[in-house]
């Protein structure tokens, strides 16, 4: 409990990209941003704020940035990374082609994707609190997943977990959309797939990593809270 004797309740903003099984990707990255139920009010106010200073009033999109609007971009960025109360972790899931889910996953990569969405969000995740977590609508299953999902995190995590999954559109949450720019970065970082040839998503990842300290294609130790890469290799599978 808080000082005030109640629950802390806090927020966990998810997203996903290069998630699909065939999609042509060579990786897959999952990841959240956690705060505070106060500290996500206190964010999508100043996120509104930035928009109209910024005349940005389209949705936030990694797949459609604007390169006049790279002080935008920054702004968010020293967001996430000027308050130590928000912490970001993403999973990246390295070689995706190689995986073995015959062996390891039952023949199912969707088993596997719950899999790797646990470990995203399990530091996160402390017995006593309460955690309401936010998935982007991606398809009609989204209820069956977010169900699934919250039944493996009550299931693998300490006794007294309090959770619930709600699935919303990301051009409702500007926190979702914040999730998005940060692990589209880490996703077009990681992909040897593809050529890096867009200059504003080259910029966002520059000054990401000047945020940072590293390059967004390296892993962080486990304790690192504030923004922190786990990344996941297929040989090590089913350890």
């Amino acid at each position: 409990m808080d000082k005030k004797g109640t629950t802390p309740v806090y927020k966990i903003f998810c997203d996903e990209s290069c998630h699909l099984e065939h999609d042509g990707a060579d990786i897959m990255v999952l990841g959240g941003i956690r705060c505070t139920t106060e500290k996500a009010t206190a964010l999508n106010k100043h996120i509104k704020w930035l928009r109209h200073q910024h005349n940005y009033h389209t949705e936030l999109k990694w797949t459609k940035l604007v390169a006049k609007q790279i002080d935008f971009y920054k702004a968010l960025i020293d967001l996430l990374f000027d308050d130590e109360d928000i912490w970001f972790k993403a999973t990246v899931v390295q070689h995706k082609e190689r995986l073995e889910h015959n062996a390891y996953n039952e023949g199912s990569h969707n088993l596997f994707y719950y899999k790797m969405f646990y470990y995203t969000l399990r530091d996160f995740l402390q017995p006593g609190n309460e955690y309401k977590i936010y998935l982007d609508y991606m398809d009609t299953m989204g209820g069956e997943k977010a169900k699934k999902l919250c039944d493996v995190l009550k299931t693998e995590s300490r006794e007294g977990l309090k959770v619930d999954i709600y699935i919303i559109q990301s051009y409702e949450s500007q926190m979702i959309q914040l999730c998005d720019l940060i692990i589209g970065a880490v996703s077009y970082k990681n992909r040897s797939d593809i050529g890096h040839t867009s200059k504003i998503k080259c910029q966002v990842i520059d000054y990401l990593e000047q945020k940072v300290g590293h390059a967004l294609n390296y892993g962080t130790p486990p304790w690192e809270r504030n923004f922190n890469i786990f990344r996941f290799a297929p040989s090590v599978e089913g350890r």
